[in-house]
C-alpha cells in the first residue's frame, strides 16, 4: 500500500505545512522596525489617539511615543472613537487585537512589535488550512489542496503579509470563506440545487465580516459581481430561470451584502478628501502610463517567486534577478499548461473558470482605479492581497495537475537541458523550494524591506552623535506623526544611552517661529537634524552649521545634519 493510501498521511502533510508556514513567519518577526502604518494599528489598537502628540514644541521621546503606552483603562470604544476620527478603516481587526495586546502587556510599557505582529502572523497561518479546505471542495483532490497548502505556507508575500501587524491576513480568510460561499452559489445554478437559508445568512456574514475587516474587501465582491453577472447574462435568453430559487436566494445574498457596505457609506464619503489617502493619487503621462502594469506584474511575481533584491550588494541582486528570470521561463509555460487543462477538464473546469474570473476581476477593477480614477493602488505591495488567495488557488491546482499528470507538462519556450525537461513533478518541487527561499528572503529583511528604514536612521544617529540631539520634522498630516514615532520607537528598541529630543513643525508657508526659538534658546552644544523638513531656511543664522559631508541614503527619509555650537 502506498504511503499516500494511509488515512494520516495527508493530516500529518498538512500539518508538516502549518508547521512550516509557522517557522517561516517567526524569522525576524519582531526584528524590523515599525513601519508608519504599522504605528497607526498599534496606536488606533490600544484605544489611543495621534492628536494627543503636541505640535510646535519641543517634547522628550516619551511623549512622542505615549500613544505607543498600554494603558488597562482604554476599551474598545475608545479604538471605534479614535478610529473614525482620526482615521479611515474599519474596526474589526483593531478591536480584536486590542484585546490581543491586552493579554501580553504591562500597565504603562511600549507595546511590543512582536506581540502586535503575532495576531497577523496567527490569521496568516490560519490561511494554510482555509485554503487547504477551500481547494479540496472546490477540486475534490487532495493533491491539489496540500500543494495549494504548500504555496499558501511557503508564499513570500504570505510572509510578508503575516509580519506585517495590520489587518490583510484576516481579511484573506474572509475572501476565502466568501469565495467558499460564491463557488457553492455558482454549483447551485448548474444543479439547480438552491443554497440553504443557513448558507444564505452565513455568506451574508461573512461578507460583512469582510468589508468590517478592510474596505478593500468590497473590491473583491465587486470582482465576485462581475463574475456572477456573467452567469445572470447566460441565463438571459431562458428568463424564468432568473426567477427559479437559486437564483434568489442570491439575490437575498446580494441586498444583505449590500446593506452591510451601506454602514459604512458615511465613512467612505469621507475617504476622497481624506489626506490620508493622497499619497496614491497620481498623475499618468508620458513612459509612466506603463509603470503601474510592470509593477504589478512584479508582485503578481513575487507572491511565489523571491531571491534577495534589497539591502544586498549589486551582484547577488543581478544573480538573483537572473535565477528569477530563468524560472520564470521554464515554469511559466508548463503552469500555463495546467490551467488549460483545468479549464478543459470536466471535473475541474467550472471551478477554474470562477477563480479566473475573480482574479481578472480584480485586476481589471484595479486598473480602473489606476488609469481611471487615478488612485495607483500598484504603489504598494500591501494592497495586493485581494487577489492573493485565488492566485494561490489557481497555482495550486495547476501543479496539482501536473503532479497528477506530470508526463503532460514536458515542452517549453526554449530549449533546456534533458534533466530539466524528463519529469514535469521537478516543476512542482523546484517551485515549493524557491517559494520556501522567498520566504526565508522575507524574514531575513532582504525582500519585502520597510519604506521607512527608521532603524538604519536611527543606528546612524545614535553613532554619529557626540552632543545632545534635537530632530525636527514638517507635520501635515498623521502621516508625518507616525514616522516620526517610528524613529523615536527605534532609539528606545536600540537602547540608545542618549534620547534625543523632537519636534513636529505644523507645515506652513513661513519658517515656524517656534522652531525659531527653539534653535536659540536650548544650550549648545547639540545637534538639529533636520529629518523630511520640508524648510529650505538658512539655518546658520541660528549658528547652525550644516554637515558638508555627503550623507547616506536612507529609505523614507530626506535629512541633514547641523552642528549648533
Amino acid at each position: 500500500m502506498k504511503i499516500s493510501h494511509n488515512r494520516w498521511f495527508h493530516p500529518i502533510l498538512l500539518l508538516f505545512w502549518v508547521v512550516l508556514g509557522i517557522l517561516l513567519r517567526l524569522i525576524g518577526l519582531g526584528d524590523k522596525s515599525a513601519s508608519s502604518i504599522e504605528i497607526s494599528t498599534l496606536v488606533f489598537s490600544l484605544g489611543h489617539g495621534l492628536k494627543t502628540i503636541p505640535l510646535d514644541q519641543l517634547i522628550s521621546i516619551d511623549t512622542l511615543l505615549s500613544p505607543l503606552r498600554f494603558e488597562t483603562t482604554t476599551q474598545p470604544s475608545d479604538v471605534v472613537y479614535h478610529l473614525f476620527t482620526e482615521s479611515n478603516h474599519p474596526p474589526l481587526y483593531f478591536i480584536i487585537n486590542h484585546f490581543w495586546m491586552k493579554l501580553f502587556s504591562t500597565e504603562g510599557e511600549l507595546v511590543s512589535l512582536t506581540v502586535a505582529r503575532s495576531l497577523s502572523s496567527i490569521f496568516g497561518v490560519l490561511a494554510i488550512p482555509a485554503i487547504f479546505s477551500f481547494s479540496y471542495f472546490a477540486f475534490q483532490s487532495l493533491i491539489f489542496a496540500q500543494i495549494t497548502a504548500a504555496l499558501m505556507a511557503v508564499s513570500p508575500y504570505g510572509v510578508y503579509l503575516s509580519q506585517e501587524a495590520r489587518h490583510y491576513t484576516i481579511t484573506i480568510l474572509w475572501i476565502l470563506a466568501s469565495l467558499g460561499y460564491f463557488v457553492k452559489a455558482i454549483r447551485s445554478l448548474e444543479k439547480e440545487k438552491p443554497l440553504s437559508i443557513i448558507q444564505v445568512i452565513g455568506w451574508i456574514i461573512v461578507n460583512g465580516l469582510g468589508i468590517a475587516s478592510h474596505y478593500f474587501f468590497i473590491v473583491f465582491l465587486g470582482a465576485e459581481s462581475l463574475v456572477l453577472a456573467g452567469f445572470w447574462f447566460k441565463d438571459w435568453r431562458h428568463q424564468l430561470k432568473l426567477l427559479r430559487s437559486a437564483w434568489l436566494r442570491i439575490y437575498i445574498v446580494s441586498l444583505g451584502t449590500l446593506i452591510s457596505g451601506l454602514v459604512w457609506i458615511p465613512i467612505l464619503e469621507s475617504l476622497s478628501n481624506d489626506q490620508l489617502t493622497e499619497w496614491i493619487e497620481t498623475q499618468l503621462k508620458g513612459f509612466r502610463l506603463i509603470e503601474p502594469l510592470f509593477r504589478l506584474i512584479a508582485w503578481l511575481i513575487t507572491q511565489i517567486f523571491l531571491l534577495p533584491v534589497e539591502g544586498t550588494l549589486i551582484i547577488i541582486t543581478m544573480i538573483s534577478a537572473l535565477i528569477l528570470l530563468t524560472l520564470l521561463v521554464w515554469v511559466s509555460p508548463k503552469i500555463i499548461q495546467g490551467i488549460k487543462f483545468n479549464l478543459t477538464s470536466p471535473d475541474t473546469q467550472l471551478e477554474t473558470k470562477i477563480l479566473s474570473g475573480i482574479l481578472f476581476s480584480v485586476l481589471g477593477l484595479f486598473l480602473i482605479l489606476i488609469y481611471g480614477f487615478k488612485k495607483d493602488v500598484s504603489l504598494a505591495a500591501r494592497y495586493q492581497f485581494v487577489y492573493f488567495p485565488v492566485l494561490i488557488l489557481i497555482l495550486g491546482s495547476a501543479l496539482g495537475r501536473i503532479w497528477k499528470q506530470p508526463q503532460q507538462f514536458n515542452p517549453s519556450w526554449v530549449s533546456l537541458p534533458p534533466f530539466l525537461q524528463d519529469h514535469g513533478k521537478k516543476v512542482v518541487i523546484v517551485t515549493l523550494i524557491m517559494g520556501c527561499l522567498g520566504g526565508l528572503t522575507v524574514g531575513l529583511n532582504y525582500g519585502f524591506q520597510k519604506s521607512q528604514r527608521s532603524d538604519l536612521l536611527a543606528s546612524y544617529i545614535i553613532n554619529q552623535s557626540q552632543t545632545p540631539v534635537i530632530i525636527a520634522t514638517s507635520q501635515r498630516t498623521h502621516a508625518e506623526t507616525r514616522s516620526l514615532m517610528g524613529l523615536g520607537l527605534e532609539f528606545k528598541r536600540q537602547k540608545a544611552e542618549n534620547l534625543p529630543q523632537f519636534i513636529l513643525v505644523k507645515k506652513t508657508e513661513t519658517f515656524s517661529p517656534t522652531l525659531a526659538t527653539t534653535l536659540t534658546q536650548v544650550e549648545r552644544p547639540f545637534e538639529f537634524w533636520g529629518v523630511n523638513l520640508k524648510d529650505n531656511t538658512d539655518f546658520s543664522q541660528f549658528r547652525c552649521q550644516q554637515d558638508p559631508r555627503e550623507l547616506p541614503d536612507f529609505n523614507g527619509y530626506r535629512y541633514r545634519r547641523y552642528y549648533c555650537r
